[in-house]
């Protein structure tokens, strides 16, 4: 700041200052390069703020969306303070806070709160995921933000608020990739067992059930494991001595002459 006799007073550029009387009561701002005449015995400047373009940095974990899909939000924001311009309610509040950094976190305090409660959670993951979406979410965050801040004269443009990543959660993520490689071991066991299923439907049921249990008999001597396949009873399914109108066993030939009405049992015997 510049002074002359202390009388006359200008802030440093860029800055307005803050002019208080000698009993601690606020008296009125001297504005940007503009002379102001200072009373030095009833007068005395308290402080400079500054009034050029600040930035804040802040990454949000698991914010929902919609269809309750979990991302990671990484957002810059740009933002300038005017004191000039905070709401009367909250001045005395504003002047006195110990540092400028006081702004920053109200502004990481309020991106917070209306980016989980009001703007994400009002979209699916995949209307936010598109250049739309992603336009969508710069806006209505910079415009809800703005309108919550300024009464602190905190001052910010439509577009204040940039996305830098937007991503599902590293559990999400696990989650997407586990489910393709789920899906991918299916179709490959699926198009293995094709053929078999191509034989059976050349052959009647009896002959297709032998062939079942021969390929069942090959995979345990190649692997030295029984799978798990249940065999339930027949009396389960029909009465009357098992036999279908066309007189088939519904459970194929009895193997080994294994009993009817015992109780259902695996390949292994147990």
């Amino acid at each position: 700041m510049t002074t002359i006799m202390n009388v006359f007073y200008r802030p440093t550029e860029n800055h307005v200052g803050v002019i208080y009387s000698r009993w601690g009561k606020f008296r009125r701002f001297a504005h940007p390069n503009t002379w102001t005449l200072v009373s030095p015995l009833g007068e005395c400047i308290a402080q400079e703020v500054r009034l050029d373009m600040r930035t804040a940095k802040i990454t949000l974990e698991n914010v929902l969306t919609r269809d309750k899909v979990a991302i990671d939000l990484e957002l810059k924001i740009f933002y300038s303070v005017d004191v000039r311009e905070v709401h009367e309610d909250r001045r005395i509040q504003v002047l006195r806070f110990e540092s400028e950094r006081a702004w920053e976190e109200i502004v990481k305090t309020g991106i917070t709160d209306i980016a989980r409660n009001a703007i994400v959670i009002s979209r699916s993951f995949d209307e936010l995921a598109t250049e739309a979406g992603l336009s969508y979410l710069k806006q209505a965050l910079s415009g809800a933000l703005a309108q919550r801040v300024r009464g602190f004269g905190i001052l910010m443009s439509r577009f204040a608020v940039n996305i830098m990543n937007l991503q599902p959660n590293e559990t999400f993520q696990q989650a997407l990739q586990d489910e393709s490689a789920a899906r991918s071991f299916g179709n490959a066991a699926a198009d293995r067992i094709r053929p078999l299923f191509e034989q059976f439907s050349d052959q009647d049921q009896k002959k297709a059930f032998l062939t079942l249990v021969m390929q069942i008999a090959a995979a345990v001597a190649k692997n030295g494991q029984s799978p798990d396949i249940i065999f339930p009873n027949s009396d389960d399914y029909l009465s009357g001595g098992g036999l279908t109108g066309n007189g088939h066993d519904p459970m194929g030939p009895n193997i080994q002459g294994i009993p009817r009405s015992r109780r259902p049992r695996s390949v292994a015997g147990d």
